[in-house]
């Protein structure tokens, strides 16, 4: 198998299915540490702005439980919804931060294959602010003092 020398960014429907799918699998073991709520934050793209900060664009999958509707009101059913944000790391950025809102609501027991596209759209806006956002920002790099 080919790999290239330097790192390149995943492919965010893969990320997507393989963090539904060890979510279910995380259900389904048992144990009694693992949570129905979780959120998993995958980071989708990564910009070095004018100045050297970074801006990141971040996915948030968020697995949720809640009870069925009309006729099976007492059926648990297990949910799965998507956000995504893009945020500057820079020193003294003005405008260091934006949300994309989240989707609807998706069955954790759907397709994985089928449901990850949904994250697609969102994940497109938030490395378009990032990237633009990295073309005209003028933050500083954060040193920590």
């Amino acid at each position: 198998m080919f790999r290239p020398a330097t790192a390149i960014a995943p492919d965010v429907t893969e990320t997507v299915t393989k963090s539904i799918r060890d979510h279910r699998k995380y259900l389904t073991s048992g144990s009694r540490y693992i949570s129905a709520h979780h959120t998993a934050e995958e980071t989708v793209g990564r910009f070095s702005a004018v100045a050297d900060a970074v801006v990141e664009a971040e996915l948030r999958i968020t697995f949720s439980k809640r009870y069925g509707r009309g006729a099976n009101w007492d059926r648990e059913e297990h949910t799965v919804q998507f956000a995504a944000a893009a945020q500057c790391t820079g020193h003294g950025c003005t405008a260091p931060r934006h949300e994309v809102p989240a989707t609807g609501v998706f069955l954790l027991d759907a397709d994985a294959d089928e449901t990850a596209p949904a994250a697609l759209p969102l994940v497109a806006e938030a490395r378009a602010w990032a990237q633009k956002h990295a073309e005209t920002c003028r933050a500083l790099p954060y040193d920590g003092r």
